[in-house]
């Protein structure tokens, strides 16, 4: 049958439908093409982050998976630290998600390595632009299972192995933990800084859950929704330890090194000040002593 023998009604159904199929293919190459400026202005912004190899102070190697890519870490070493056992400290950057990049925790991650004497791993994850957070925390707990497995071999102590993550990046810290505790490969201590938990499962903390640590800014909202994730903690059989600095901003402990100082914004210059600074070591000063303590006292 040809349109013209159709009905009235008929006609301006097929009208319609035809309509909807431009409109959607439309629609499909503005969402694409979209999509494709976000995720190249997210790579942009992360390239801006990138040091060169002669420029960063930690090393890179690539953690080797069976089935997938390799992971991309930068590793600090504390010097003379050649015949000790060490723990582990695995950093994980924030930035939205989308964002944020290991090296931006190039100088903060050498300092810990030195002042905590131990072995640090930034992990630089694949942002959820790139690929589904899923993978971002894959290639994390992979990471953690690998030095936990070459534990020898990098002279570090596989029942010594901490996280910390910081704003988005407690997200991935937190998913990793949970998924490391149901793999059997547990971690000693979870610090999550100024989490953004927003989705995060609020159930299913399993007996073997690392003692956790909560570093919260009073001048970040994000901060505050956190405290629903730390009662579900508590209504779980959990002790949290929660700090939280009053004055402190979003992000004031990552921004506060050389490499936060790339961003000139008014936005960030409530953040990147002498007062954010001193919040930001004294901040890790805490953190070092509650690692230390939790690997000395088992508390």
């Amino acid at each position: 049958m040809k349109f013209r023998d159709l009905s009235h009604k008929w006609k301006a159904v097929v009208i319609l439908l035809s309509t909807l199929s431009v409109l959607l293919a439309l629609f499909n190459v503005g969402f694409g093409y979209v999509l494709d400026a976000y995720r190249d202005n997210c790579a942009q912004q992360r390239s801006t982050m990138k040091k060169a190899n002669a420029e960063l102070i930690g090393s890179r190697p690539d953690i080797p998976r069976e089935h997938d890519n390799p992971v991309a870490v930068n590793v600090y070493v504390p010097d003379g630290s050649d015949r000790e056992t060490l723990p582990v400290i695995f950093n994980i950057h924030g930035g939205g998600f989308v964002a944020g990049d290991a090296d931006a925790l190039d100088t903060q991650s050498d300092r810990i390595s030195r002042q905590w004497n131990a072995l640090v791993v930034s992990v630089n994850y694949t942002t959820a632009d790139v690929k589904p957070i899923d993978y971002g925390v894959r290639e994390i707990t992979d990471a953690v299972r690998y030095f936990h497995d070459h534990a020898e071999e990098y002279h570090v102590n596989p029942k010594a192995m901490y996280m910390i993550g910081y704003s988005a990046g407690a997200y991935y810290a937190a998913e990793a933990a949970r998924a490391l505790e149901q793999g059997n490969c547990n971690l000693s201590g979870l610090i999550l800084c100024y989490p953004w938990t927003t989705g995060l499962p609020d159930t299913g903390f399993g007996n073997n859950w690392p003692r956790t640590l909560f570093i919260l800014a009073g001048r970040d909202p994000i901060s505050q929704k956190a405290t629903s994730y730390i009662a579900e903690m508590k209504d779980a059989g959990l002790d949290p330890d929660v700090r939280e600095y009053p004055d402190a901003q979003h992000s004031f402990i990552e921004s506060n090194n050389p490499e936060g100082r790339n961003d000139l914004s008014n936005s960030a210059k409530k953040v990147i000040n002498g007062k954010q600074k001193h919040l930001a070591r004294q901040a890790e000063s805490e953190i070092g002593q509650w690692v230390t303590r939790a690997g000395t006292t088992g508390k």
